[in-house]
């Protein structure tokens, strides 16, 4: 008769077998005209639901992916490769469910109209990321670890004005993504000031972005066809910074977004600092 930690290790899925079982139920469905989508699951035995979603929290926020969304109760993430220059944001969902013989754990990977993509760096992707999944003990202590993993990685200086039109770009898509993409995450944004003011007991400094009428190129007929503001709020502590900057000088600042408005089309970032 076969010890209790001997059958358990025994049932434990080696990081092999998740990836040859990804491998076979790795597909590819739609196409770079309409959306491509990359899908695979696995099953791991001795984990439980809220632990595989914690563990796949954790290792794609390792892959420096954002969280969108979670809901532990109906087993679902929802998370994005940052956007990077001409890269779009590509987001990745995993649902995780109890089967008989464990957890399913499944992923799929979207890319947007217009994104070419090859099986050949996908599949090996997504497998390894599947590969690094643990049951029994080790499963539970790696869930401990990444639940509620966020990735903090500071977004490198961009102009404020290509900044805005991301935005823009974004809110006309879908203006709630917006604040689920980008809260809390912090960005360095050089630009010229348009207003200095108080706001209740903080500085508000507003970057000057043009007005659509007054682009010198105008936003395509697809694009977003409204102008986004950019804020950015300083802490009472921070005055002296405020008091030597001027309005129409070039800065460079770092700030935390804090909301997008989609009423008045304003991005907020708080706690803001010269950039170093």
């Amino acid at each position: 008769m076969l010890k209790p930690f001997v059958a358990l290790a025994l049932l434990a899925p080696t990081a092999s077998a998740l990836a040859g079982e990804c491998e076979a139920n790795f597909r590819k469905s739609g196409n770079p005209l309409v959306m491509t989508t990359y899908s695979s699951a696995v099953t791991v035995p001795n984990l439980a639901t809220r632990d595989a979603l914690a563990q796949m929290r954790g290792i794609l926020v390792a892959e420096k992916m954002d969280v969108m969304a979670e809901d532990a109760e109906g087993g679902t993430l929802l998370v994005e490769q940052r956007q990077s220059g001409s890269a779009r944001p590509i987001p990745t969902t995993i649902n995780v469910s109890e089967v008989a013989s464990g957890t399913r754990i499944e992923m799929a990977v979207k890319m947007e109209r217009g994104v070419f993509s090859k099986v050949e760096q996908i599949q090996p992707y997504m497998c390894g990321l599947f590969a690094r999944v643990k049951g029994g003990k080790e499963g539970v202590a790696a869930a401990r670890k990444g639940a509620g993993a966020t990735n903090t990685e500071a977004t490198g200086n961009q102009d404020v004005f290509l900044f805005s039109r991301m935005i823009a770009r974004e809110a006309d898509k879908n203006a709630i993504a917006v604040n689920a993409r980008h809260k809390g995450r912090k960005y360095t944004l050089t630009g010229r000031i348009d207003t200095l003011m108080e706001d209740g007991e903080d500085y508000n400094l507003v970057f000057d972005i043009p007005e659509i009428s007054e682009m010198a190129i105008k936003p395509l007929p697809f694009d977003a066809q409204f102008r986004v503001g950019v804020s950015c709020l300083f802490k009472p502590n921070q005055l002296a910074t405020v008091l030597a900057m001027r309005e129409g000088q070039k800065v460079t600042l770092t700030g935390t977004v804090y909301k997008y408005d989609s009423f008045r089309k304003v991005i907020w970032l708080e706690n803001c600092t010269k950039a170093k």
